[in-house]
């Protein structure tokens, strides 16, 4: 078989050049690598990323790369998995509505554990963001939505392209090393939707740090000579059929080069699961418009798509842990109507039995919406309907079809926020002026001291 697609992300994540990428690509990567990093920041000050820390640290390693914000000085794969792990801690992260992807939790960790060490510019890790990003939303479509259904988790199971194309280019391998690295980060695609669904348990904080750290070890191994075979993406028995019945193989390389998809990459305005966003985004509106007081409200209607309702949005009405909560659209509506925001300051161990929440949780029901079930069958965007009856006999819908971009001002709020939790309000500021000249930077590992306490 001739591989022929593969052929053409490999020669594109091999070969793309600084000189290639649009203004707006390039403001892009930039802005992904701020927000990535801020995220990152915040998550590491969360108590079961301090046990991933405990874990990198026990283990060891050569100091080649850096942890944030703690600067524990390790293995590349060890602090692309921490850091990773981080990105991923508490639903904060950028996500791409297509595929499912929240990229900054691998490409990022990769990218900075290899450029530091390899000391490569600004550029550079410009450069290697995007076709991170690129190769692997690329390879995520194409197995799209079959991936999601066998219950596949999109970020833990294709991840690892990403972060290993990011690798690959700051370690300046060629089309046949790159070529071997797609196979390698093939095989180490992990991640099941089980995790978010069942509402239980830590793990699937990790998922970010698992794909990004078997991205840099695929690279590392691709440099050091290790093989797989061309085939491995489009093969008979390769990714594509394994995870998606080959579903759209065109998606790999359509419009390669002149179709940029990291465009299409958001960012959560609410630390909760991305099918509940547009449900807090909904109310959020009906409450600016209305007016409406919590004691008027009788009843919420919050309707999604099929999936979304069978995989966690109507699955856990009580939540008994801080990542249940987060996959709780009933429990995440009414902390957001009782707390007025729904952020990492409000989704704590106090609000799980908070009894003004309980209380409004239990008015609040999900179903599955016929238009919102249409218009994700046909492009899969997050969308969700939220219908209030109110004690008076009134009803108040608000419909969001595709969460709302975060404008300017409420991106900077986020990343200065966030970032201030891990380094500190001077730190980061410093680290948003650096990163909006990141171009201008000769050597990315001078900007570690900015991302350590």
């Amino acid at each position: 078989m001739e591989a022929a697609r593969t052929r053409a992300l490999v020669d594109f994540g091999a070969r793309v050049r600084f000189a290639d990428l649009p203004p707006a690509v390039i403001a892009k990567a930039k802005e992904i690598a701020l927000h990535a990093w801020a995220v990152q920041l915040a998550g590491s000050t969360l108590p079961w990323s301090r046990k991933v820390l405990g874990v990198v640290r026990g283990e060891g390693g050569a100091p080649h790369s850096t942890v944030l914000c703690d600067g524990l000085r390790t293995s590349s794969a060890g602090a692309a998995f921490a850091n990773g792990a981080f990105g991923h801690a508490f639903e904060m992260d950028d996500n791409h509505g297509p595929s499912s992807i929240k990229g900054g939790c691998v490409v990022l960790p990769a990218a900075l554990a290899i450029g530091e060490r390899e000391h490569r510019s600004g550029k550079d890790l410009i450069v290697a963001i995007v076709a991170g990003y690129e190769v692997m939303l690329r390879i995520a479509l194409s197995v799209t939505p079959v991936l999601l259904r066998r219950g596949h988790h999109p970020t833990g199971t294709c991840g690892a392209f990403g972060a290993g194309v990011a690798a690959s280019r700051l370690l300046h391998l060629g089309d046949a090393q790159m070529r071997n690295m797609i196979a390698i980060a093939a095989v180490h695609g992990s991640g099941l939707t089980e995790a978010p669904a069942s509402g239980r348990g830590e793990v699937k904080r990790i998922f970010g740090g698992m794909a990004a750290a078997s991205g840099v070890r695929a690279a590392l191994l691709a440099q050091a000579g290790l093989t797989g075979p061309a085939t491995m993406l489009e093969g008979e028995e390769g990714f594509g059929r394994a995870y998606g019945d080959a579903a759209d193989p065109a998606a790999l390389d359509a419009g390669l080069g002149s179709r940029w998809h990291i465009l299409d990459v958001h960012y959560k305005i609410y630390a909760q699961d991305g099918y509940i966003q547009p449900m807090t985004e909904a109310l959020s509106r009906i409450l600016d418009r209305h007016r409406v007081p919590l004691e008027a409200i009788e009843a919420i209607r919050a309707g999604c798509c099929r999936f979304a309702h069978g995989h966690v949005v109507g699955v856990i009405r009580e939540p008994t842990d801080l990542a249940s909560a987060q996959y709780s659209a009933n429990f995440s509506l009414a902390l957001f109507l009782v707390k007025g925001a729904a952020g990492l300051p409000e989704y704590t161990e106090e609000s799980l039995t908070d009894p003004r929440i309980l209380a409004v949780s239990r008015k609040i029901s999900t179903e599955v919406d016929d238009e919102i079930e249409r218009e994700w069958q046909a492009s899969r965007p997050r969308g969700a309907r939220v219908t209030v009856r109110l004690r008076s006999g009134e009803t108040l819908t608000e419909c969001v079809h595709h969460l709302r971009a975060m404008t300017a001002g409420d991106m900077e709020q986020k990343v200065r926020s966030l970032a201030t939790l891990g380094v500190g309000q001077s730190k980061a500021g410093k680290l948003i002026a650096a990163v909006r000249e990141l171009e201008a930077v000769d050597d990315v590992s001078t900007l570690v001291p900015l991302l350590v306490r």
